[in-house]
């Protein structure tokens, strides 16, 4: 956990920390000697954030403080549990900016994301990094809103918060501030920052393909014309028992007419009085789609190609921000470090590696396509900073 990166011919420099026992594991190490903007990615346990983050401003009062509640925490050396891992990252030659809005109605998500883009729209941006509520915003609609609404070559990635597989409240940080129904950006601008960023899964479609035949929102209401909760029941027997959690293994897969990719949807609750099942992103009516299953060689592959997409433009990022899904981790169990072990295998030695387990990850699926919101993925970003002058 002591890995401190100073990358030759780069300017941006990172550290990470733990928190436990009622302090961080090391000190600030960072050389805050020139003038920078840092970033302090924190990801954790919602109970030890307002006693690490104090001890965290006082030392750095200046810096900009982003992050969420997880069902796992990502490090630069494994995969923990109602941890909390602080990533400090101190750029020279790029500016930040953030903001936050507030949801009351997960109607609002999408002029969420459009007022969070009018917010952040400037010169040189590079990157937009948000991360919501996992459980009360419409993680598809915040991202459209964004994409609407931001320059074609501005990247947009992120996640949806997590609470330790308990379905029940979300959190995101901004500064001191820790709020459900919230959603935090940042804005990272300038011609040095050099930004890559992959998303895949893993996952594989089996059985019949079926209708979206009545949804609202994120509820599939039925499929070809039976209640949805009632096909999933029939289809895959005793091995729904304990839904919703038992349902992370078996995501949707959807398919609309003119679009190129197909999106993968996490279950997220049931409703056994409507027979319905609600998912972590929209589901429209009129796509098809079809019962997903995976096996852990096709999980891990699939994180191995997520890195792959971001090196094909990116040789040698200096930090690289992992966002998982659950539903990934519920599969993997005790061969979790797996999953990050081959994407730091593809890593240099000195790339910083953070993240966290998420209810819905945000990022193209590739360069030739619009930020969505994916789940059952891991998506990953890179970032560098070269050492240029201007």
């Amino acid at each position: 956990m002591d890995l401190i990166s100073f990358v030759k011919d780069a300017s941006m420099q990172t550290q990470q920390l733990r928190f436990s026992n009622g302090h961080w594991d090391q000190a600030i190490s960072l050389d805050t000697s020139k003038p920078q903007q840092i970033l302090v990615l924190l990801f954790g346990n919602l109970p030890l954030y307002q006693e690490a983050i104090t001890s965290l401003q006082q030392q750095l009062p200046l810096a900009f403080y982003i992050g969420a509640t997880t069902s796992g925490e990502i490090s630069q050396d494994q995969v923990i549990d109602n941890g909390l891992v602080a990533t400090l990252i101190a750029f020279s030659n790029t500016s930040i900016r953030m903001t936050t809005q507030q949801v009351d109605m997960p109607q609002e998500s999408y002029e969420t994301g459009k007022r969070l883009a009018h917010e952040l729209l400037g010169d040189d941006l590079k990157l937009v990094m948000v991360l919501s509520d996992g459980l009360n915003v419409f993680g598809s609609d915040l991202t459209q809103g964004l994409v609407d609404n931001l320059p074609k070559e501005v990247a947009i990635t992120g996640g949806l918060a997590g609470d330790n597989f308990l379905f029940r409240q979300t959190h995101t940080l901004a500064q001191d501030h820790i709020s459900s129904k919230q959603v935090v950006a940042i804005g990272l601008y300038g011609r040095a920052l050099k930004v890559s960023h992959g998303s895949r899964g893993g996952w594989l479609p089996f059985g019949p393909d079926r209708l979206i035949t009545a949804s609202d929102g994120h509820e599939l209401l039925e499929l070809d014309h039976q209640p949805a909760l009632t096909v999933y029941k029939e289809y895959l027997g005793d091995k729904v028992e304990g839904l919703p959690a038992s349902g992370l293994r078996y995501p949707l897969e959807i398919s609309q007419v003119g679009h190129s990719t197909k999106l993968v949807r996490t279950m997220l609750a049931v409703n056994e009085d409507h027979q319905s099942i609600t998912f972590a992103g929209g589901i429209p009516v009129g796509a098809t789609a079809r019962l997903m299953r995976a096996n852990v060689e096709s999980i891990i592959n699939g994180a191995a190609s997520a890195i792959e997409v971001c090196l094909e433009s990116h040789d040698n990022p200096q930090l690289a921000i992992l966002i998982s899904c659950v539903g990934r981790k519920q599969l993997l169990k005790q061969m979790i470090d797996e999953e990050l072990d081959i994407v730091k295998e593809r890593l240099n030695h000195d790339t910083q590696v953070c993240g966290f387990y998420s209810y819905g990850e945000i990022a193209p699926f590739d360069d030739k396509h619009q930020a969505e919101l994916h789940n059952q993925t891991m998506t990953i970003t890179c970032i560098s900073e070269l050492c240029t002058d201007y």
